[in-house]
């Protein structure tokens, strides 16, 4: 007995970032953005900024609650320059790092990571990218490797659009399902992100209306395909939809790999248990298992006519791609 559709989109909708959330970053990332597009010592390598990640395609979730009890999303701004690829990647990062601070609004920068700069406000945690236009995409300094990197971050957002199409506009909440539930059930740090997204892509059935048998085909079909290679020690090639030269799971090892599948197999089991259960009440406490407690407790079979077809759920919240205007320049939240 399915557990009502009902009870998935209030999950939706209590995992979507708040609004509060949204405002917030959505000023976090101008005032960024604006700070560089105008700092003296930067104006004239700055060309534009847009923004990439979660946030940007429309598939993020509300944030985990700091110590000081604020939910901070982590936004990724992608800052198009016109450094060269002869540049040393290092000495690029450092000179954002110090734009970013210079200047009576300056930001205090958290840390320089391996291809951004990171700073952390009241608002927002953000990424700062620069990249090098090409012609068909982005350059990104690596500092680590001390060379620059092909990236393409509007094809990740465009093809997400397309996926959920496909999905007739499904895609992004079973991604957002699915990045809660990795959320509630850790296996370890990766995957993670975008992989998720792919994974999705790959393995959720498009035709499937109902939120709760689309998410356990989606683990089901994840553990079919995958376990064996993981039984061997070995994990797969996932190619990049921007670059299919590019393995997505490059980061990932193995042993997080062979933990995230038996993670994937252990809930996969849970959900169809709680697709086939015959008595609602069990049917809810298993897929309280796998969503966690913000999963909403559902009243016995009688009380309900059946259940609606899924609706296609908003997407969420697009931050706009426009400049921020300067006379509104926000400030205040370094």
């Amino acid at each position: 007995m399915s557990v009502p559709q009902a009870r998935f989109t209030e999950l939706l909708a209590d995992i979507e970032p708040s609004q509060t959330t949204k405002t917030r970053a959505s000023g976090g990332h101008n005032g960024i953005r604006e700070h560089l597009r105008t700092q003296s010592s930067f104006e004239d390598r700055y060309v534009t900024s847009f923004l990439s990640g979660s946030y940007a395609r429309s598939t993020s979730i509300r944030p985990r609650t700091t110590a000081d009890g604020v939910e901070r999303p982590d936004v990724d701004i992608i800052v198009v320059t016109n450094f060269s690829t002869s540049d040393r990647p290092d000495d690029v990062l450092k000179e954002v790092c110090r734009a970013l601070e210079d200047g009576d609004n300056g930001y205090g920068v958290e840390r320089i990571n391996k291809r951004s700069v990171r700073v952390e406000t009241w608002q927002a945690e953000m990424d700062i990218v620069p990249v090098v236009s090409t012609s068909n995409g982005y350059m990104i300094p690596d500092r680590d490797t001390g060379t620059w990197k092909f990236t393409n971050p509007p094809v990740h957002t465009s093809w997400s659009a397309e996926q959920n199409q496909k999905f007739d506009g499904r895609f992004k909440p079973l991604v957002k399902l699915f990045k809660w539930w990795r959320r509630i059930n850790p296996s370890g740090r990766r995957p993670k992100g975008f992989i998720l997204e792919v994974l999705v892509s790959r393995h959720a059935p498009t035709a499937e209306a109902h939120y709760g048998e689309a998410f356990a085909q989606l683990l089901t079909n994840i553990y079919n395909e995958y376990a064996g290679l993981a039984a061997n020690n070995q994990k797969p090639f996932l190619a990049d939809p921007a670059d299919p030269s590019n393995d997505i799971l490059g980061k990932v090892s193995v042993a997080q790999w062979k933990d995230f599948i038996e993670k994937v197999r252990v809930y996969a089991d849970i959900a169809r248990r709680a697709q086939d259960a015959v008595d609602m009440e069990e049917a809810t406490r298993q897929w309280r298992r796998v969503f966690g407690d913000r999963f909403k407790p559902t009243a016995k079979a009688a009380n309900y006519g059946g259940f609606a077809a899924a609706a296609p759920v908003a997407a969420g919240y697009t931050f706009p791609n426009a400049m921020a205007a300067p006379a509104n320049k926000p400030r205040g939240f370094a």
